[in-house]
């Protein structure tokens, strides 16, 4: 067992920790052991410790992936600050309302349009299928809708730039 072990893992301080935890797996297969005869046992013992090793190498790579280990980075400053973050997020919050309220005070061609071309990604061409108008004149409908939209919110006390 010890030749197959260090076969797998080539690691001598190893090698007993997994013998053992391999014979903590074979004692409830005793009577399953007693039924074979010589040479399947063996065969039976080997094979058991060849998965186990090889087992312990799926978890030591599992674990290295998870656990971060350096000398000179230390791990706390790499730990976004979040009361940074909820201002943001508070912020942000409180812009989507302002631009909520600014749209829904536009008329519904003018929602459809900026809704169209921002949301759905439409091009002009599709955007005039849509509404009736001539694809020419759509870039210029979008312009005046965000133009409305900036006017309202800058009313507001907002300032902000739609691109």
């Amino acid at each position: 067992m010890r030749k197959k072990a260090y076969t797998i893992l080539k690691d001598k301080e190893i090698i007993e920790d997994v013998i053992q935890e391999a014979f903590i797996r074979l004692i409830p297969k005793t009577s399953l052991l007693r039924s074979l005869n010589g040479c399947k046992v063996t065969s039976y013992v080997v094979n058991t410790i060849k998965h186990y090793c090889y087992d312990h190498i799926r978890r030591r790579i599992r674990r290295s992936r998870k656990v971060y280990i350096g000398l000179n980075n230390d791990v706390a400053e790499q730990i976004p600050d979040l009361t940074a973050a909820t201002e943001e997020n508070y912020i942000q919050a409180e812009a989507v309302g302002a631009l909520t309220e600014a749209l829904l005070q536009l008329s519904e061609r003018d929602r459809n349009l900026l809704y169209f071309k921002y949301k759905l990604e439409l091009g002009d061409q599709q955007i005039g299928e849509l509404l009736n108008i001539p694809a020419q004149h759509v870039r210029q409908y979008i312009s005046r809708a965000r133009g409305r939209v900036l006017r309202t919110l800058s009313e507001a006390g907002m300032d902000y730039q739609i691109r």
